[in-house]
């Protein structure tokens, strides 16, 4: 079925197609998007047997605004580690139809990005990489006309070798070519939320291109059990379909406000991921709409609306079940509208219906109508509103939570009631430029300058701040100071600062190789002081160029090089098999000096379990129990520091599985990098090893050299060791 741009202006609500662009330019949506991936492969099979066909980019309904095409990647790893795209000639098309479609597609508004990654993609790119990479992009960007680029890196993509430098770096470097054209390149991403945590896998990306992205759309789906603490409502799991908007409201609350141990996503630039189907993801598919609409209402009442939705796929929206019946583009006949419209579905026959009608939270001091938004309407009566009746007070001078209770009747005397939380709330104060440094000794120091407190409702507060504690210009040493300040809500934000008076000849903020610095951190190196302009790690400051990550402050600081120190870690397996819930790792340790290290092991959501510090000093063997887990991929890191030297890091990563397999009597054939291997497959390892491919949607990577089994950290996520 093709769609037409006449059918857009009406999809879509336009009164006329006035903002159609001519191909050279890159489109840009102004307002609410409706992301949806196109898939550049035929027939993919489903969760629950469906399938997905494939289509071509001009019969995707014009409701989904961004096309992110997949994927962008290394299709084979002989031919270097730089990604690219390669259209698949199985969906019918030739290069020039998909790139006239592309065309088609930017002159009714909508975007088109290409997709980097997928979940069978595996990206490991290193340090040097950077211009290659951005060279490769401009090229697929101007060849296709492409709108810019989805970081979509899963699994061990995320922190495989120099990802989380060089791409950032990339697309800056990207996004600064065509700027020079008088042309935004969007660049977006698609983290699984566990790794949006303060801290997490995909914050390195986001901090390192601040600025430069347009809009994060995380994938709200396939985490199971994964979800949010609430204060007062307890463990919210993305699976709990009967707490779904209360999952989808709070989820998004805490990003769009950095809350609750996420990282902050301004709320204009958070997009919601879901499946399309049940199909199309193992979990994370919204049932019933309404739970949307409702979380998205609360968030646009609370002053902090979503940007829109993403899904995965528009070929899942037009594919069929296991019984082959349609899924009739049911996700885009849903939200399309919602999104575009803001607009839910009319009530059903019956009692009145509210509408509007969400749980709010209400700035202190600020004025609260009970009523605004709030509407009732009746299949026979119509408009109803008129009758609502409201129960309860909200004090929006007093921070708390309070219940108002609506209700309404229709001329049957049909009454709804409906309960409404209102929660009252003040942000609190945060600080600027409180940040820790090194001063020379005998230089002047002035602990307010370059410091600020902003409030979000009392404006600045920099006046009102204190501080606690002084610094001795004229003594070497380490001091603290602690500022604080209170708003009109009286809540007390404090932060801690240390300050080190240096004479050259200790370096408290030295540089460290493997440190991780932010946009602003300073460091003394080589003599000087530099500034981070954004995220890095292992970036020598005064070695990164006029354009690097470090700027230098000023010529006064301290450090020197550090003598040569080697640092190994051997024994850990590529797989180990639990034991009621427990794996024993042996490892030994190796130092050429004496020196701390810290070792840490994290599971696939970055829990730590496992956290010792030990002193090493030559060869030093270490047994690391994991108890209470479960099977997954785990990441393993050595941090080690000499007494004199700059620190060096180790990471592994290794699997956990449920249980040992014996494997079938007989010979099995050496492993074959590049053959087409199937579901079942048995082969022989280079380490001897029995292994079997894995069935879909894990066979397509049993042939890709970078899962050959037992011979890299990858081979697991494609094959079982029997």
């Amino acid at each position: 079925m093709k769609k037409n741009t006449l059918y857009l202006a009406v999809a879509l609500g336009l009164s006329g197609l006035t903002n159609v662009v001519s191909a050279n330019e890159m489109v840009n949506p102004d307002a609410g998007v409706v992301v949806g991936y196109w898939h550049n492969w035929c027939d993919g099979s489903g969760y629950k047997g469906g399938n997905a066909p494939c289509v071509t980019l001009e019969e995707v309904d014009p409701m989904y605004n961004v096309v992110n095409v997949s994927f962008m990647k290394v299709f084979n790893t002989n031919e270097g580690r730089i990604p690219t795209f390669k259209l698949d000639p199985t969906i019918g098309l030739s290069e020039q139809q998909f790139i006239d479609q592309i065309e088609t597609l930017n002159q009714q508004g909508r975007s088109v990005l290409i997709a980097l990654g997928g979940a069978d993609a595996h990206v490991e790119l290193k340090a040097g990489d950077e211009h290659a990479f951005a060279q490769e992009i401009i090229r697929v960007t101007d060849k296709y006309g492409f709108d810019g680029l989805d970081i979509d890196l899963e699994q061990a993509a995320v922190t495989a070798s120099d990802n989380q430098t060089v791409i950032p770096a990339a697309l800056r470097i990207v996004k600064d070519h065509y700027q020079q054209q008088g042309k935004n390149f969007l660049i977006t991403m698609a983290p699984e939320f566990p790794y949006l945590t303060e801290g997490g896998k995909y914050v390195p990306y986001i901090t390192a291109l601040e600025g430069y992205y347009d809009w994060i759309n995380p994938q709200f789906y396939n985490q199971g059990g994964d979800g949010i603490w609430v204060e007062g409502e307890g463990w919210i799991a993305q699976n709990n379909d009967a707490l779904k908007q209360e999952f989808i409201y709070y989820i998004s609350d805490s990003l769009v406000n950095g809350a609750r141990g996420f990282h902050k996503i301004p709320h204009d630039k958070l997009v919601f991921g879901i499946p399309t189907n049940i199909d199309a993801a193992a979990t994370g598919f919204v049932k019933d709409p309404q739970k949307l609409y409702g979380a998205f209402n609360q968030l646009k009442a609370q002053g902090q609306p979503l940007r829109g939705v993403m899904t995965w796929s528009v070929n899942w929206d037009m594919g069929t079940n296991a019984s082959g019946q349609s899924y009739g583009e049911q996700f885009i006949k849903d939200y399309g509208p919602f999104i575009h419209g803001q607009t839910p579905p009319p009530p059903s026959e019956g009692e009145p219906v509210f509408s509007g009608l969400n749980d709010v939270r209400v700035r202190h001091g600020n004025a609260f109508d009970p009523y605004a938004g709030v509407k009732a309407s009746d299949k026979e009566d119509g408009d109803v509103t008129s009758s609502i009746v409201v129960d309860g007070s909200v004090d929006t001078n007093t921070i708390g939570k309070y219940i108002l209770v609506y209700s309404v009747k229709d001329s049957d005397n049909n009454e709804t009631k409906q309960s409404r939380n209102v929660e009252v709330y003040s942000l609190a104060p945060e600080f600027e430029g409180v940040m820790d440094v090194t001063i020379k000794l005998g230089s002047a120091f002035d602990p307010m300058t370059g410091v600020k407190a902003i409030d979000a409702e009392d404006g600045d507060l920099t006046s009102q701040v204190r501080v606690d504690g002084r610094v001795d210009v004229n003594a070497v040493g380490q001091y603290t100071l602690t500022y604080q300040v209170t708003d009109s809500a009286n809540q007390t934000s404090t932060k801690v600062r240390k300050v080190t008076v240096s004479d050259g000849s200790s370096c408290a903020n030295a540089w460290d190789k493997g440190t991780v610095y932010n946009g602003g951190d300073q460091v003394s190196h080589q003599g000087a002081t530099w500034r981070a302009e954004w995220w890095t790690r292992g970036e020598e400051p005064g070695t990164t160029g006029e354009w690097g990550v470090w700027r230098k402050v000023n010529d006064e600081g301290c450090g020197t090089p550090s003598p040569d120190f080697d640092f190994s870690v051997s024994g850990i397996n590529n797989e180990y098999t639990l034991n009621n819930s427990s794996v024993e790792l042996v490892v030994t340790l190796t130092s050429s000096d004496a020196s701390s290290v810290a070792v840490t092991v994290e599971n696939r959501v970055n829990a730590v379990v496992f956290d010792k510090v030990v002193q090493v000093n030559g060869d030093s063997p270490l047994r690391i129990a994991l108890n209470n887990i479960e099977a997954g991929l785990f990441t393993f890191e050595a941090v080690a520091t000499p007494d004199d030297g700059e620190a060096e890091t180790v990471t592994r990563q290794f699997s956990v599985v449920e249980s040992a397999v014996t494997p079938p009597p007989g010979n099995y054939p050496q492993y074959e990098a590049g053959k087409n291997y199937a579901e079942g497959d048995i082969v022989t390892g280079v380490d001897g090893q029995i292994y079997q491919c894995k069935p879909w949607p894990y066979t397509g990577w049993c042939s890709n050299p970078s899962y050959a089994p037992g011979e890299t950290v990858y081979w697991s996520d494609a094959w079982d060791k029997l």
